[in-house]
C-alpha cells in the first residue's frame, strides 16, 4: 500500500528557499537535482515510509531523511497511510523539537 505524502506549508517554504537561495549560489541546474532528489526521497516514503531513521527525541513518530546536506523530518505512525513531510533544515543545524513547531 502507498502511504500519502503531505508537504506541510513551512516545509514547502523552505524547499522554496532552499531552491532559491541554490539558484544564486550554484545555478539553477545545481538547484534542479537538488530538487529531483528530494522528489525522490519523497516517491519512496510513500513506497517504504519507515525506511529512515527514527527520532522519538524530536516527537512522537518523527523520521528523518537525508538529501544531502539537507535533512528531511516528517511523521509516519505505524499504520498510517500518510506520510506529512514537516520541515527541510541544513543539516548543521541542532535540530530541536522547537525548531519543528507545532508537531
Amino acid at each position: 500500500m502507498t502511504a500519502r505524502v503531505i508537504v506541510t506549508d513551512i516545509a514547502d517554504a523552505d524547499t522554496a528557499q532552499i531552491l532559491d537561495e541554490m539558484t544564486r549560489e550554484a545555478g539553477y541546474r545545481a538547484a534542479d537535482r537538488f530538487n529531483a532528489r528530494v522528489e525522490d526521497l519523497y516517491d519512496r516514503l510513500g513506497s517504504h515510509p519507515d525506511s529512515c531513521q527514527a527520532r522519538p527525541k524530536l516527537g512522537a513518530n518523527i523520521r528523518v531523511g537525508v538529501v544531502y546536506p539537507y535533512l528531511v523530518v516528517y511523521r509516519h505512525a505505524e499504520g498510517a497511510n500518510t506520510v506529512s513531510i514537516i520541515r527541510i533544515i541544513h543539516g548543521r543545524r541542532k535540530i530541536t523539537r522547537r525548531l519543528l513547531g507545532n508537531v
